[in-house]
């Protein structure tokens, strides 16, 4: 299966590119960066440095670094990811070097080489797909399918009350996507919220290999942090892995298909709406197997750094 990865580095990125790299039957031919977390420079430089940490030898393609609508964010969440994205960590600069082609013209060219053969796994904003429609409206014929991480149904937004912040930060991008004849699998708050990890099991991942342990455990302690300050918990919930383990495992979600679209007016701006239908293109993910989520995620990346260790995950 061929994969584009649509990012926007970030803890939470971090930890669903650690999952979906240990993946064994899918081609990741390329990620592709949006500002979102942290800047466009932050989030890109993020993702070479991740690559060139995980061994990943997929190409880079920076994206957007503003919204469809070319507004530049006034600020980032810091406060929930760190000034530089990944907890505060600084890590040096990667030498992997930047793709000179942009994340929009890669996409454009990817879904035309492989006419429906392409999953985008999306856990950012949606500007850079809504973009590339823009130029290239026929591109929705094209893609196998797009999952992507964002929006909430039933569940309390995390920017406001309805909204979360994928959709939030890009809603016209959201509505331009939704309203495609794109095949969408929304992987949303209603189950990324119930889904949580702990420390523990960060600590547990990775145990043939330290110094990716030790990052992990580094930027989780930052995310960790925030959740107990503001929700008073000792775990946080998997939010971008959670489409990851859509990719990996659909089994484990209960899903409801019809139609999406976006309120782009008033004070539920960035909601996201769904009308049921049994014969709609969209799906949307409403409840999740959590248990079984972290056992997929642990057997698969103790897999891959230490294939010895693979068993039960702690928690």
């Amino acid at each position: 299966m061929k994969i584009i990865f649509d990012t926007d580095p970030g803890i939470d990125d971090a930890m669903a590119l650690l999952y979906l790299s240990a993946l064994p039957d899918i081609e990741l031919i390329g990620i592709t960066t949006i500002h979102g977390n942290a800047s466009i420079e932050d989030c890109t430089r993020n993702a070479l440095y991740l690559c060139e940490h995980y061994s990943i030898k997929a190409p880079v393609f920076q994206g957007e670094a503003t919204s469809f609508s070319s507004i530049a964010p006034e600020k980032y969440p810091d406060f929930v990811h760190g000034a530089d994205g990944l907890g505060n960590t600084n890590r040096s600069p990667s030498s992997k070097v930047l793709d000179e082609m942009s994340a929009v013209d890669f996409l454009i060219k990817s879904l035309k080489d492989y006419p429906g053969e392409i999953t985008i796994l999306a856990v950012g904003r949606l500007t850079n797909l809504a973009k590339a429609l823009e130029k290239e409206p026929e591109l929705q014929e094209l893609a196998n399918e797009i999952i992507f991480m964002g929006g909430t149904i039933e569940a309390k937004g995390n920017v406001s009350a309805w909204a979360e912040a994928n959709i939030f930060g890009d809603p016209e991008a959201a509505a331009i996507v939704f309203s495609s004849r794109l095949k969408l699998t929304m992987v949303g708050l209603d189950v990324t919220n119930s889904a949580r990890m702990t420390l523990p099991f960060v600590e547990s991942l990775v145990p043939g290999n330290d110094e990716i342990s030790t990052f992990l455990v580094a930027i989780n302690q930052y995310y960790a942090d925030f959740y107990r300050e503001t929700e008073g918990t000792d775990d946080f919930p998997i939010h971008d892995s959670s489409a990851v383990a859509y990719l990996h495992d659909p089994s484990i979600f209960e899903t409801k298909s019809g139609n999406l679209r976006c309120i782009l007016e008033g004070k539920e701006r960035g909601r996201t709406v769904f009308q049921e239908d049994r014969n709609g293109i969209h799906k949307v993910c409403m409840k999740i197997n959590p248990e079984q989520l972290l056992r997929n995620y642990a057997a698969q990346t103790k897999s891959k750094y230490n294939p010895h260790e693979a068993g039960t995950p702690r928690r």
